[in-house]
């Protein structure tokens, strides 16, 4: 059976987009701006974007295009290409694909407060807004509303299985009638969405807003001497670019063989840092700025991205004049963004199924959505599960694979051999010298912050033994050794030839 591939070069441009377009750059990013040095957390970002975010989206768009046309879209595949199909390399690629299935399974439920939220705003359920200029009072109401959500409510249940339903229903179209389809109308609707609640922000109390977005981008140079900033920064780009975990590699599986990969990797990375760097920025914080004042910002970006965008956010909202419609405008928006990145997340798991394992499409979807779906009730039900599996998964596996990408896509591959690959039908071409440097600086980038991730990170991770987190590390075994399995399965099916 003949692979899909992307239809129009505008779909895969979009697609990839909103893969790389999340949670992250809408509420994470501004956090971080707020709490690490403000404009000067912007110079340890631009180096990680120079150093880490471009040469990583150019491989995993690069080996993605090259693997594809050999049949593979999972890094089981991809990796294994690599070594004649050894059990061991595919072993090794099935943690590219056990990452970005860990993270899913948090992160689709999630989504699934976005969606609730939305329709609690729109059919008006929301609590309603205290007048108060201080934002411990004046959030008080939506804090409540949220942990009773979260429990999780019945509510917060029946919106979790309509999430999995909506990104059920769109895998099981394929890559052209269900994701690409999805992207192309929902990425433009999130810059429209993003772009008019940016005004609005801004636009608050007088333009209150503005001096917040200055507010935020004020620099703090001596920040700039804190290595948890520089990792705050770095694991910004790896999260907000989707790098790390194969997810991109998979989404370029499924590009023609001809497709300028150079371009659709910088378009992508150009999107995302619109959407993050001038959308996600002039929203939550300046809103914030403008209703609670200056000294209220850091504590609110102290205190997480969820009640940012669960709580502070509806409590600014709903006490404009049409709250409510505000309010369903915040939560649709983030729901889109979350619902494009859940999509590419599930997708390397589906690739693994049907190009390895030889299933139908529909068994492919079927299953990943099972595991999934197993990981999301999990999280909503076992305290802890989402911060330690985000920390395995969403961090220390993110920067390993990272590493692990560059030195097999680039020095085992061989630097000639990705050099032409990189140069093939591109609109640029990039020197090889400069592949030796990214190739060189990357990795050793990467190494620092695996070390000042283990100092700083792991033993406190480590140290906790609460129920929730057992079982949290017990999901990451299981997964890890589920996919692994499959991948060593695959190998036969892979070479006895058609789909069964």
């Amino acid at each position: 059976m003949k692979r899909e591939t992307w239809q129009t070069k505008i779909g895969l441009i979009f697609a990839a987009a909103g893969n790389a377009i999340g949670l992250g750059n809408l509420l994470r990013f501004p956090s971080k701006v707020a709490l690490y040095g403000g404009g000067a957390f912007m110079i340890p970002y631009f180096v990680a974007l120079f150093l880490l975010g471009i040469p990583l989206m150019l491989i995993e768009w690069v080996i993605g295009r090259y693997a594809g046309a050999k049949g593979h879209g999972s890094m089981t595949g991809i990796i294994g290409s690599f070594f004649n199909h050894s059990y061991g390399s595919r072993v090794l690629g099935s943690i590219g694909v056990s990452i970005p299935v860990l993270i899913v399974c948090y992160y689709i439920y999630i989504e699934s407060w976005t969606l609730g939220f939305a329709f609690l705003s729109l059919f008006g359920q929301m609590p309603q807004p205290v007048q108060s200029p201080d934002y411990k009072t004046a959030m008080e109401p939506y804090i409540s509303f949220f942990k009773e959500y979260t429990q999780p409510s019945l509510t917060a249940l029946v919106f979790l299985v309509i999430t999995l339903a909506i990104n059920w229903v769109i895998l099981q179209r394929g890559i052209v009638k269900g994701i690409e389809l999805t992207a192309k109308y929902g990425l433009p609707l999130l810059i429209l969405m993003g772009t008019f609640l940016g005004f609005v922000s801004l636009s608050m109390n007088g333009w209150k807003g503005v001096e917040g977005l200055l507010f935020i981008y004020t620099p703090d140079f001596s920040k700039l001497s804190d290595p948890q900033v520089w990792l705050e920064a770095s694991g910004q780009i790896f999260f907000t670019l989707s790098l790390g975990m194969g997810a991109i590699a998979t989404y370029a599986s499924y590009v023609k063989r001809d497709e300028d990969v150079v371009k659709a990797g910088l378009w992508t990375a150009t999107i995302n840092e619109f959407v993050e760097v001038v959308i996600g920025a002039s929203i939550a914080i300046p809103a914030a700025f403008a209703v609670f004042g200056a000294l209220a910002v850091p504590e609110l970006a102290k205190e997480g991205t969820f009640r940012l965008g669960f709580m502070t956010m509806p409590a600014i909202l709903m006490s404009l004049p049409p709250g409510s419609l505000l309010s369903t405008v915040w939560f649709f928006l983030l729901f889109i963004a979350a619902l494009t990145s859940s999509l590419a997340l599930i997708q390397p798991l589906v690739a693994l199924l049907e190009d390895e394992m030889r299933w139908s499409h529909s068994k492919a979807v079927n299953v990943s959505m099972l595991v999934v779906s197993a990981g999301a009730f999990l999280s909503a039900f076992v305290p802890g599960f989402i911060d330690d599996v985000d920390f395995w998964a969403g961090t220390l596996m993110l920067l390993f694979f990272g590493l692990l990408e560059i030195i097999i896509f680039v020095w085992i591959f061989g630097v000639n051999n990705f050099h032409r690959e990189l140069n093939t039908n591109s609109f640029i071409k990039i020197p090889k010298a400069l592949v030796y440097f990214f190739a060189v600086v990357s990795p050793a980038f990467l190494v620092i912050l695996l070390y000042f991730w283990g100092v700083t990170k792991l033993p406190q991770v480590l140290s906790q033994t609460e129920p929730g987190v057992i079982v949290a590390r017990a999901f990451v075994i299981f997964v890890l050794v589920l996919i692994a399995f499959l991948s060593v399965e695959s190998r036969r099916r892979y070479l006895a030839g058609p789909h069964m």
